[in-house]
């Protein structure tokens, strides 16, 4: 099996050095909040967890600090404090992204030696070097993060590929790809390791992502690269990491590489990107290729930001809060469906569309980028009815939800219930389908159009 080089990534530069103090804050408002940018002079928050402290650079008083001059605060009114939480996971899917850039252009632009580097799943769906590779990096850098061992972590990818006979030059490339990004960690305010991580390490952190979820306690759950498929096609893909407690989804992460962050960059910005970055390659800060997105149940709001990769730092200070369209009338109204038929019905959505008015053409999107459409309202409805046989899992969907539904938009099964995200690895109960919607009017209208439709379709 051939190995995918990723030349240039490993610097001779790997002194691995200590962790850039973060840059975290909020300003308050007079309604519940959430906003990332400083605060005019030193403020409490409240006091951190030991386990977390020294790994954010956070002081003895419980301060989370950036230095003498400011220190930041993540306020949500009316919800518990998760700052350290949605800190650390915005910093790690921001070095998932920088990992998955840079495996997606030599996929793009293959070497000689870059043959093998796409395999296919027991359920001939692709995956990747990024794949398994963001699945080590999230996985050490929470572990490190929060100093926990034996933290809980639900992730789609398994060793097994990478453990067999036939796996070792696959193995080092993602060993290499790890150890590329985890150098960098510092610069998106996280610790390198001491030194560089051997494969049986890398292993070994793919492994610690087995949990299974259920009804109680914490975990983490991690979709390494949602929309593999359309990855390996140099098209839309995301990483997504949510935190899940007690069977409630209580923060999303959604990084997508190549969703840009205006929207009129959307329908050309991908190849003319690719064209322009050979001619010469932009400046930092200057495009703006891709975002991450962010919210915390309860909050009310969401927010976005560039990649650190694009922009050069993570930028704290100037976020943009995302909400969801205010188009209510299906004829402006824009939907989103999957690429793939294998697993979701195009016709019958089709006939909803046609049912409720809609007459915009779909907007047929790879991964979970539809929920990150719809939550900064570039669309107004997603919609996926599984063919029968076809389980949801619940990190297909989880982090997309709580961005949505805290950006202002609506999220519930085709029988207007909520997801249920306490029942393991599948969205068990689901009833028919999943249809998001960005107001209560447009949502109503679709679930009366399958309630309509259902029993003349094939599903």
């Amino acid at each position: 099996m051939g190995s995918l080089r990723l030349t240039g990534w490993a610097s001779a530069q790997r002194g691995y050095p200590a962790a850039a103090a973060p840059e975290w804050g909020v300003r308050r408002r007079p309604h519940r909040c959430c906003y990332g940018v400083p605060l005019p002079r030193p403020r409490c928050a409240p006091s951190p967890a030991p386990a977390v402290a020294s790994s954010l650079g956070v002081g003895a008083a419980g301060h989370l600090r950036t230095g003498a001059e400011h220190e930041w605060l993540w306020d949500c009114r009316g919800a518990r404090d998760y700052a350290r939480e949605m800190e650390v996971a915005v910093r790690v899917v921001q070095v998932a992204c920088t990992l998955c850039q840079r495996v997606q252009d030599s996929l793009l632009h293959p070497s000689a030696d870059a043959g093998g580097c796409v395999h296919s799943k027991l359920d001939r769906s692709p995956v990747t070097v990024a794949d398994w590779g963001v699945q080590a990096i999230v996985s050490w850098l929470l572990s490190n993060s929060f100093h926990d061992e034996n933290i809980s972590i639900v992730a789609e990818e398994d060793d097994e590929t990478l453990s067999s006979s036939d796996g070792v030059a696959l193995l080092e490339s993602v060993v290499e790809a790890v150890n590329g990004c985890l150098v960098e960690a510092p610069k998106y305010g996280l610790r390198s390791p001491e030194k560089e991580l051997e494969a049986h390490d890398v292993i070994q952190a793919i492994r610690k992502c087995s949990s299974s979820g259920g009804p109680k306690g914490r975990f983490w759950v991690l979709d390494p690269v949602d929309g593999t498929l359309g990855f390996v096609r140099g098209d839309q893909y995301a990483i997504a990491l949510a935190l899940i407690e007690d069977g409630e989804v209580i923060l999303g992460v959604l990084g997508c590489p190549n969703y840009p962050m205006k929207k009129e960059w959307l329908n050309y910005h991908q190849k003319y990107y690719r064209l322009m970055s050979k001619v010469a390659p932009p400046p930092l800060g200057s495009w703006h290729k891709g975002c991450v997105m962010y919210a915390q149940k309860g909050c009310g709001q969401a927010w976005m930001q560039p990649l650190v990769h694009d922009f050069g730092k993570v930028d704290w200070r100037h976020p943009r809060e995302i909400q969801v369209s205010s188009i209510s009338d299906p004829l402006s109204a824009t939907f989103c469906e999957p690429v793939e038929k294998a697993n979701s019905s195009h016709s019958f959505t089709a006939g909803l569309a046609h049912s409720v008015g809609l007459r915009t053409q779909p907007l047929r999107v790879y991964s979970m980028v539809k929920y990150a459409a719809i939550a900064r309202g570039d669309a107004e409805i997603f919609m996926k009815f599984a063919r029968t046989g076809y389980k949801e899992k619940i990190w297909d969907h989880a982090a997309g939800v709580v961005i949505i539904q805290e950006a202002g938009g609506v999220v519930t099964d085709a029988g207007g219930r909520q997801l249920d995200f306490s029942r393991g690895i599948y969205l068990e109960g689901l009833d028919r389908g999943i249809i998001a919607c960005s107001g209560a009017l447009l949502h109503r209208r679709i679930l009366d159009a399958v309630d309509a439709s259902w029993n003349s379709s094939t599903l």
